[in-house]
């Protein structure tokens, strides 16, 4: 192979490495916003009578409001906000996995031209004596938080239709549990799409 296409086949090498280390950065703010979220919703899930105060008091101090805020609205838009988070991790985390395969493929392609495994960082070196600590950290971002997203949020929208059947239904309460359901196929999605990949 001429040292022209080499040159070339490794400066897109280097782009691509430094393509996913941004994709990474996005990915584990994504991940951030979305366990922040989750962990509003786990506080407003277990007690839901001082998250309520809690809104109201940092809405009357941050922004002077002395009007009665309606708190199933503030709910509604968490629910929006954690959909989007995840689906942003969701495509994210994806965008990062199929672009290490595409780094694997130029790798070996650079090395079939050098003539001997010379860069390997990405590919051989990296999954060769993969370290216990890094499959659980997989897990923990790929299996784990996405399962306990679904748990969490399965457990708030019940919580929600438990209170509502007291209380009445709203169109606030339709629109959660469509968020839920859009939220739920995503992590069967992504989870599906992973499993799908490690075979």
């Amino acid at each position: 192979m001429p040292t022209d296409t080499i040159s070339l086949i490794y400066d897109h090498y280097k782009d691509t490495c430094s393509i996913i280390g941004g994709a990474v950065k996005r990915r584990d703010r994504a991940m951030l916003l979305v366990i922040i979220a989750a962990a509003f919703f786990a506080f407003q899930t277990i007690f839901p009578s001082a998250a309520d105060l809690a809104v109201t008091d940092y809405l009357s101090f941050k922004f002077g409001l002395t009007l009665q805020v309606d708190l199933a609205i503030i709910g509604n838009v968490v629910w929006v906000l954690i959909l989007m988070f995840t689906l942003r991790y969701f495509q994210t985390a994806v965008f990062v996995e199929r672009q290490y395969e595409y780094l694997h493929q130029l790798e070996s392609k650079l090395n079939s031209a050098i003539g001997q495994e010379l860069i390997t960082r990405e590919g051989k070196a990296y999954l060769a004596a993969y370290p216990w600590f890094s499959d659980w950290m997989w897990m923990l971002y790929t299996i784990i938080l996405p399962a306990l997203l679904l748990l969490l949020t399965g457990v708030k929208i019940a919580q929600e239709w438990l209170r509502a059947s007291g209380e009445g239904y709203t169109f606030g309460l339709f629109v959660n549990t469509g968020v839920f359901l859009l939220i739920a196929v995503s992590v069967a999605l992504y989870l599906g799409l992973l499993h799908q990949k490690k075979k």
